[in-house]
């Protein structure tokens, strides 16, 4: 009689610890992961200044140039975009913006009758203008929006920009640099091309 219910004991305690066992088990979690790669975009934005006449007597501008760029990008620290310029000549497609003094000019090249290399490179060293026929260079007023420094080993301005939005405008002053306008200067358009890229020099 005993020994039954010794044994009647032990079966209940079995039968406990069993359902005690299984309702631990009913609720688990499963973890979901998804992967946000970064994002960046880059693209122009309302009202640029991109035509100007040049004066006919002092190769100044009618009036100053300038551009916008918005930036969108979803970075967790500081990126560097680079800030250049580019014209066409005999030599190809070349880095049109430099550094005299303290001030930074991008040249614009004649785009009927495509300058010498050798023209384009005088005009960055500051040779008389008869040597730099068909380019004609005019300063970098002002980049804001962003922090920003000039380069000029790289001829470009590095740009530095945070999460979120960010606008980038681009002024160009109407004052010719003196040493780059000349009457040998072929009439017709001048074309510099300025990009705002993740892709150094």
């Amino acid at each position: 009689m005993n020994f039954i219910k010794k044994g009647a004991l032990v079966l209940v305690m079995l039968v406990a610890a069993s359902i005690s066992a299984f309702a631990e088990t009913r609720s688990i979690s499963t973890e979901f992961t998804i992967n946000v790669p970064e994002y960046l975009n880059i693209r122009p934005i309302t009202s640029p200044v991109l035509t100007a006449n040049i004066t006919n007597r002092t190769g100044n501008l009618y009036a100053p140039l300038s551009t916008r760029f918005r930036v969108a990008t979803n970075t967790s620290k500081t990126k560097t975009l680079y800030l250049q310029s580019h014209v066409t000549t005999d030599g190809g497609y070349e880095s049109s913006m430099f550094e005299q003094g303290d001030q930074v000019y991008i040249a614009f090249a004649n785009l009927a009758k495509i300058p010498k290399a050798s023209s384009l490179a005088n005009c960055k060293i500051g040779s008389l203008p008869k040597d730099s026929p068909g380019i004609v260079a005019y300063p970098v007023t002002s980049v804001t929006g962003a922090e920003h420094r000039f380069v000029s080993g790289k001829e470009e301005y590095e740009v530095y920009v945070n999460n979120g939005i960010t606008d980038i405008t681009v002024n160009v002053g109407s004052n010719v640099l003196r040493n780059s306008f000349a009457a040998n200067d072929p009439r017709g358009f001048y074309q510099a091309t300025l990009s705002l890229t993740e892709a150094e020099g």
